[in-house]
């Protein structure tokens, strides 16, 4: 054992991962087993004692990964109380080296009877291989089971088509073993070719002959299977599971893109295989989509996403985007992005004909998209656009955008589009960004910087599909890229630069504006009379967005306010979305706050006092924040980590500050204490998260005796944080 395990270590150290090593391995632990059961093991059996050992599952394939676990099956005619000494005698040494073993004793009978009883013992069974003891039993209980597994062959197959195949091969963060595409899906396709031949087999090899595969499709899911069990190889030396992450990709020697393509390979032969299996005489189209057969593919929504994914995949759009089957691996990960671009932009298109048949009518859950699909008639040039929004990250670096629409330009034509609608369909991706990033990173309220975006669009017709192309674009870039408050904001900006553009100027008294309510004024004169500290007045009412409350709040005036309401809200368990600040009157404050329960539970009266006695005491410098939100953060760990990155714009009345980091309990409240530290007051903020990162926007003014140089060390403050 002790030679084992050194020669197995030196293996793992020195071999280039792949199946190849992976062949290594398991034949050197094929003759440390042999050894160990033919030799001390056998030797506590009573004499005529037959027996067999067995490998299954990918180990019995012929192929071991350095985590993989040693599935044995123990055959013999023996009693279990005979065999117990063998067993044991087998067993402690490999779990005394550490080895992850799985292991049945079993008779003949009991064997056959346990692979009808459980698929997962079946399909284990189907890729075993004798490693010592009896041959011939092992080889006749192999054989027994497949041939018995083959005259159930129809029922088996679908148990396998139900088997749970998760994600998608184009994840930027793959399951490389259970996931679509992975190793599982390699060995369905063995376990295939075993039931359709009768006997066990360690490839799918024979599905050649049956003609379920092509030697092409067969040689092209081989060399996947070598970049799959190279990255595994890589991921189980360090021990970090079978889910390729962002962040262990960018470590792995193994290209991820090669990885990417490898899981597509796999997971569209697999689906072919199963179709051929299933309806025989189908075969595959293996000629280019027109242009109208992909309008009228992308037209049914995503329904259509699994045929697109495909075509794109075999190189079918290639002719109308040049590059598209290469874009189907590419990686360009990005916040909140859950796809390869090639993915991501088939789902796009596809979510904007799903938007386009669901978002009209007055009932409508979003009034303002479901208008911009009423003003949309020109739903050709609008696929074309989302197909090819991104097609400007074939070049890394910024600037994708206008890239994209330089390229889109240039391949409308064999879209069928005219040359007006090339144009737009150019314009569409050049400003693909401009709706979601404008909607968090401006005031809304200002009639300014709504004017500024306008200009930026400058063509009022492009506003309705430019709307449609931001919604599908968001969601098809990941569950945390959209929600109700991105699409509160995205809507108010298209309702704003809707009149804006129709009228030659910014609306600044559009739907959606926030200004303090006229009792509240009335109050806050009261308390400028009173000059209490801990003084406030109080309004809670229901939010733009299901599930969101605006609050009103009156306050005595003081440099640092907004530290004090951001550490209240975030200890009651409350995230700010949107803060406003009105002018001071009579030396009192008037904020308006958007707020959203921080966690799952549900925002009562409870919450609401609790809320108001914490500002109270806030307010009265009772309440020790920082203490009390560190306490709150060790309950509630960040999602993700990294950081924090910092960008400010000058202002004619101050900066705007764009901070992006991990999102955490009481983030806005460390952002607030360090412009207030910094000499800064805050006019307006926004904050939205994107899969646990805060992308927040505050709008600063200096404060009296402030000069320009805080900036910079406010830059330097939060990124410190």
């Amino acid at each position: 054992m002790r030679r084992y395990l050194e020669e197995r270590q030196e293996l793992i150290g020195a071999a280039a991962p792949g199946t190849t090593s992976a062949r290594r391995l398991a034949l050197l632990t094929d003759e440390m087993l042999s050894d160990l059961a033919e030799g001390p093991a056998a030797a506590s059996l009573p004499r005529r004692t037959r027996w067999s050992l067995i490998a299954l599952g990918g180990y019995g394939a012929g192929a071991l990964l350095p985590g993989s676990d040693l599935d044995l099956l123990i055959v013999s005619n023996a009693s279990a109380a005979e065999l117990r000494p063998f067993v044991e005698t087998l067993l402690y040494p490999l779990w005394d080296a550490g080895l992850s073993v799985g292991h049945q004793v079993r008779s003949r009978r009991e064997q056959v009877r346990a692979i009808r009883e459980d698929v997962t013992v079946l399909t284990a069974t189907l890729t075993g291989r004798v490693i010592a003891g009896d041959t011939s039993l092992g080889a006749d209980v192999l054989r027994v089971c497949a041939t018995d597994a083959a005259r159930r062959t129809d029922a088996t197959i679908a148990l396998l088509h139900e088997r749970p195949r998760t994600g998608s091969p184009y994840l930027l963060e793959p399951d490389l073993k259970e996931g679509a595409g992975g190793r599982r899906d390699f060995d369905e396709l063995t376990w295939t070719a075993s039931l359709l031949t009768g006997a066990p087999q360690s490839d799918p090899s024979p599905l050649v002959s049956l003609e379920v595969l092509d030697q092409a499709d067969y040689t092209r899911l081989v060399k996947a299977a070598d970049t799959i069990a190279a990255a595994r190889w890589e991921m189980h030396v360090a021990q970090l599971g079978s889910v390729m992450t962002e962040e262990l990709a960018d470590e792995l020697l193994t290209d991820p893109s090669l990885v990417q393509r490898a899981l597509a390979d796999t997971h569209h032969t697999l689906l072919r295989a199963r179709r051929r299996v299933t309806e025989p005489g189908w075969a595959a189209e293996e000629a280019p989509v027109a242009a109208a057969d992909f309008f009228d593919l992308v037209s049914r929504g995503s329904a259509s996403l699994a045929g697109l994914e495909e075509t794109a995949w075999a190189g079918h759009l290639d002719h109308l985007v040049p590059g598209m089957s290469a874009l189907m691996s590419l990686r360009r990960p990005g916040i909140a992005h859950t796809r390869t671009v090639g993915a991501h932009s088939l789902a796009c298109a596809a979510e904007s004909s799903e938007i386009m048949a669901l978002a009209t009518g007055s009932g409508s859950e979003d009034p303002v998209l479901a208008a911009s699909t009423a003003r949309v008639e020109d739903l050709r040039t609008l696929a074309v656009a989302a197909l090819a929004h991104d097609v400007g990250k074939t070049e890394p670096g910024p600037g994708h955008a206008e890239r994209g629409a330089v390229a889109v330009r240039a391949i409308t034509a064999r879209f069928g589009l005219s040359e007006e609608q090339a144009e737009r369909a150019a314009a569409l991706v050049r400003h693909h960004l401009l709706l979601a990033t404008a909607a968090s990173g401006i005031d809304l309220d200002d009639p300014a910087e709504i004017e500024a975006v306008a200009k930026l669009l400058g063509d009022p017709t492009l506003l309705a599909p430019l709307h449609i192309l931001t919604v599908a674009d968001s969601r098809a870039t990941g569950p945390g890229a959209w929600n109700a408050w991105h699409a509160d904001l995205v809507g108010t900006l298209v309702s704003r630069l809707d009149a804006a553009l129709a009228s030659g100027q910014s609306n600044g008294a559009a739907t959606g504006s926030t200004p303090a309510h006229e009792h509240l004024e009335a109050l806050a004169q009261k308390i400028a009379d009173n000059r209490a500290p801990a003084g406030h007045v109080l309004e809670i009412g229901s939010g733009p967005i299901p599930g969101s409350y605006r609050v009103n709040v009156a306050a005595p005036d003081r440099h640092g306010l907004l530290v004090i309401f951001a550490g209240t809200f975030a200890l009651a368990g409350l995230d700010i979305l949107a803060a406003n600040s009105a002018p001071s009157r009579s030396g009192v404050a008037l904020d308006t706050f958007i707020v959203t329960s921080a966690t799952l539970a549900p925002v009562g009266a409870d919450t609401w006092n609790r809320f108001e006695r914490m500002l109270a005491a806030s307010l009265a410098g009772r309440l020790a924040l920082s203490v009390r939100l560190a306490e709150r953060r060790r309950h509630y760990a960040p999602r993700v980590s990294g950081m924090t990155e910092v960008r400010i714009e000058q202002d004619p009345r101050g900066a705007l500050l764009h901070v992006r980091a991990p999102d955490r309990v009481g983030l806005l409240y460390d952002f607030a204490r360090a412009v207030s530290e910094s000499g800064l007051d805050v006019r307006s903020l926004t904050a939205t998260s994107r899969a646990g990162w805060a992308e927040d926007t505050l709008r600063l003014e200096y404060a009296t005796g402030t000069g320009a140089g805080a900036l910079g060390q406010l830059a330097m403050r939060l990124r410190e944080l």
